[in-house]
């Protein structure tokens, strides 16, 4: 959600309108050309925070009255021009504030099924009541707008936002004081329109603030629900090994009587194992997810050869002729590390490789340092140091053509090579 003061810039006249008001009733105003340009921005703000949609009263009230306050103007009618300007912001204010609290109420009972959903899946306790309560409920109070103002500056749970509304809505009550009886019932009901902007807008970015620590508890949720249906994966992984060596014995002892009773115990035990096997591709897929979870990345692209699991670091995953990565590709290593420290496997060997320009010789260092970041990366995320290695081959073993620039993209590379394990 925006700060509180993110439009400051757009509204700097207005202290010196309220200035210049403190001058005699007979004194005469310069032309409104900030108050309309303060007009125009507010509805243009209204307009991008869809109050079309969620507001289309107070839009429409907004560009009425910046239509009379620039018809006024147009006829040397400044005092007219500079009211209906006025108007015409409180009431794009009032329409953006007013949209805003509409998707701000959207996302909160949105994000509320959502945190309920998954703590029945987690059968977790349901959320406390006063969790639960949605900022935008909070009550309004009666009374004048001075009144509801220093109510609203008293309110704990309000009184940290929306200071820059709150600073329009005390310059709106504080030009009470100077205003003619004549212009007094317009200048009111904008005091009490900046009033409520003021405090809808506190009661919106409360909810925003609440929102963020409720995407935060989902999170936590989602990675406790990835965790547990691994470790479920991985019990049932272990029961079907155990269920698979208790058919193979029994399959032994049934072979020694008979041959028809051996082909079809060996059925059932492939069968078992092909059981055990996607278990274990779904302990492994649930391994996966729950690292890029926790490390906010997805894992590098990865491919199968000969060797085994190939997960490939291009070239820009490095900062260019150095051995520092990127933050990227800091993150995608911290989720890779995460997700071969979960599984069993044999040994990890991180190979760097360069393209055929420069000098061999600082070509076949750089990939080595690179090489050894990769690999420490790895360990710092979880991974036992014994089983992973390092070494950088230079330009060896290019894997496109070397005089292209897309060959020499490719060839510029670290591959994390794991080996199945016996």
């Amino acid at each position: 959600m925006r700060p509180s003061f993110a439009y400051f810039r757009s509204v700097l006249y207005a202290p010196a309108v309220a200035g210049v008001m403190l001058i005699a009733g007979c004194a005469s105003l310069p032309p409104p050309t900030a108050e309309l340009d303060t007009a125009q921005q507010a509805l243009a703000r209204a307009e991008a925070a869809d109050a079309d949609q969620y507001a289309a009263d107070d839009l429409a009230a907004a560009r009425s009255a910046l239509q009379a306050a620039q018809a006024a103007q147009a006829r040397g009618r400044n005092d007219d021009a500079r009211d209906g300007a006025l108007a015409a912001a409180a009431a794009a204010d009032l329409a953006r504030v007013r949209s805003s609290a509409a998707r701000a109420r959207a996302d909160w009972r949105q994000m509320q099924d959502e945190l309920a959903r998954l703590r029945r899946q987690l059968q977790m306790p349901a959320a406390q009541a006063g969790d639960a309560d949605d900022p935008l409920d909070i009550p309004v109070p009666a009374g004048t707008p001075e009144q509801r103002l220093q109510a609203l500056d008293a309110d704990i749970r309000l009184n940290p936002f929306a200071q820059y509304e709150r600073l329009q809505a005390r310059q709106a009550v504080t030009a009470l004081a100077t205003v003619s009886r004549k212009a007094l019932p317009a200048a009111l009901a904008r005091a009490d329109q900046r009033v409520a902007i003021a405090e809808l807008a506190a009661r919106v970015e409360a909810a925003r603030r609440a929102l963020d620590r409720m995407e935060r508890e989902r999170s936590e949720l989602l990675v406790e629900a990835s965790r547990r249906d691994a470790e479920r994966a991985r019990a049932e992984a272990e029961r079907l090994r155990i269920q698979a060596q208790l058919q193979a014995e029994e399959a032994e002892r049934l072979r020694a009587q008979a041959q028809q009773a051996e082909a079809a115990l060996d059925g059932a035990q492939a069968e078992q194992q092909a059981k055990a096997e996607a278990a274990r591709a779904q302990e492994a897929a649930l391994a996966r997810k729950e690292a890029e979870l926790v490390a906010g990345a997805r894992l590098p692209p990865v491919q199968r050869d000969a060797r085994g699991e190939v997960f490939i670091l291009a070239g820009d995953a490095f900062a260019s002729g150095q051995a520092r990565l990127t933050p990227a590709a800091a993150a995608s290593l911290k989720a890779l590390g995460l997700y071969l420290a979960a599984l069993p496997g044999g040994p990890v060997q991180v190979v760097g490789y360069t393209d055929s320009q420069g000098d061999p010789a600082a070509n076949r260092r750089l990939s080595e340092r690179r090489a050894q970041q990769v690999r420490a990366a790895l360990v710092a995320a979880g991974l036992e140091r014994a089983r992973v290695t390092a070494q950088g081959r230079g330009e060896e073993d290019p894997v496109a053509d070397n005089r292209t620039a897309a060959g020499r993209a490719k060839n510029r590379r670290v591959e994390v090579v794991v080996t199945p394990k016996s």
